[in-house]
């Protein structure tokens, strides 16, 4: 891609100041937050055999939609019944916040695979059972990875796409004061990110993009407990349940900062209709 002409080294350290700022606010600020994971700009940003290694960054919440609760009930052990909840309510708000390592490659010109390693956290409040019950994970790791190609590129104009998934495991106790004991919650998660897009250069080393993009999460909770039964003796629930994204579709932009040849930082955010994502990064090129 062509480079228009250099601004003056004082212009290139505000940039970069100002994209380091950023990237701190972004970082500090909120709770922590449920998954979009980061896209960065949307064409691959390789040469052929060339590396990369970086840090990214996500803090985002989305809504859940619990498609029909099955509980079974044990007694000393022994089955009793069983039952359904249809058309439960969404589990609103669930919201993570991640920390990734990012490696990448390019294959072939204009083509990039990558993965991702990751920690990440979950929660979320008064949704399952609306009883002002609070939920929090331990920190758990979070692996993902994809693929990034570019379609065109022209002088100041990149257009490409990418496809990304991440896998991820969450438990810990879902509790409040109104119960006699805590419940115990269990949820794993396969999300999809499909998201088409173009880069446009507006200074030299300093891009915008954006595009639309296609969030599909497919996923199970389940939900246990023990406490006195109410026909007496010592009663075991089991509530299990597929969960999915409440909206699919959305879309994201972003602006990326080229500092020489090597390195790259990006500010991004992402939106669907049932949730939203801040995402930063910054990577090295070798």
């Amino acid at each position: 891609m062509k480079k228009v002409k250099a601004l003056p080294k004082s212009v290139n350290r505000r940039k970069i100041c100002l994209s380091a700022l950023v990237f701190v606010i972004i970082i500090l600020s909120g709770p922590v937050s449920f998954a979009l994971d980061p896209l960065g700009p949307p064409a691959a940003n390789l040469e052929r055999g060339q590396h990369r290694i970086g840090i990214d960054y996500s803090q985002s919440k989305m809504d859940l939609q619990i498609t029909e609760w099955k509980g079974i009930q044990y007694i000393y052990g022994a089955y009793e019944t069983s039952g359904t909840v249809s058309s439960p309510p969404p589990l609103k708000d669930l919201k993570q916040r991640s920390d990734y390592i990012n490696l990448g490659y390019s294959v072939y010109r204009n083509w990039d695979i990558f993965l991702r390693l990751s920690r990440t956290k979950a929660e979320f409040g008064d949704s399952l059972w609306q009883q002002a019950e609070e939920f929090e994970s331990e920190s758990v790791p979070m692996y993902g990875g994809g693929i990034k190609a570019t379609f065109y590129e022209g002088d100041y104009l990149k257009i490409g796409g990418l496809v990304q998934a991440n896998w991820a495991h969450y438990d810990g106790q879902l509790d409040t004061t109104l119960w006699e004991t805590a419940h115990y919650i269990v949820m794993d998660f396969t999300e999809i990110q499909i998201a088409l897009g173009a880069s446009y250069m507006l200074l030299d080393g300093l891009s915008i993009y954006g595009g639309p993009l296609m969030h599909l999460v497919n996923g199970e909770i389940e939900e246990t407990y023990v406490e006195e039964a109410d026909i007496g003796g010592l009663g075991y629930w089991e509530w299990t349940s597929d969960i999915k994204e409440d909206s699919t579709y959305g879309g994201y932009i972003g602006s990326e900062l080229e500092i020489g040849k090597k390195y790259a930082a990006n500010i991004e955010y992402q939106f669907t209709g049932g949730g939203s994502a801040f995402c930063a990064g910054f990577i090295i090129k070798f």
